[in-house]
């Protein structure tokens, strides 16, 4: 049997693997682990701390996104701004006028 040596790849495409490579794991979780027991599940309370766990890993992949983008230099997350106005209009009574 021969030994095999594995490459590192270039370093433009560590970054991509390794969220590739996140991505599975999170998928193969989710998949595996989450899913079945949640199914198994029958306490409702309990079953939502799965999709929790679900939700929190899938999160997590997405930050570390977001890190290494910015960290290579990515371009920034637009700004978004929205301005809300709000009115109030408030009527006198009409008690005074010309009432008894």
């Amino acid at each position: 049997m021969k030994k095999q040596t594995l490459t590192p790849p270039p370093a433009e495409d560590a970054a991509e693997s390794l969220l590739r490579d996140l991505i599975g794991e999170c998928h193969a979780m989710i998949r595996e682990q989450v899913r079945p027991s949640y199914d198994a599940c029958e306490d409702p309370y309990r079953r939502g701390s799965y999709v929790h766990s679900a939700i929190g890993l899938a999160e997590t992949a997405a930050k570390l996104s977001d890190a290494i983008s910015r960290l290579r230099g990515g371009e920034p997350s637009p700004e978004l701004r929205q301005r809300i106005t709000v009115e109030r209009v408030q009527r006198l009574s009409n008690a005074g006028e010309g009432g008894v």
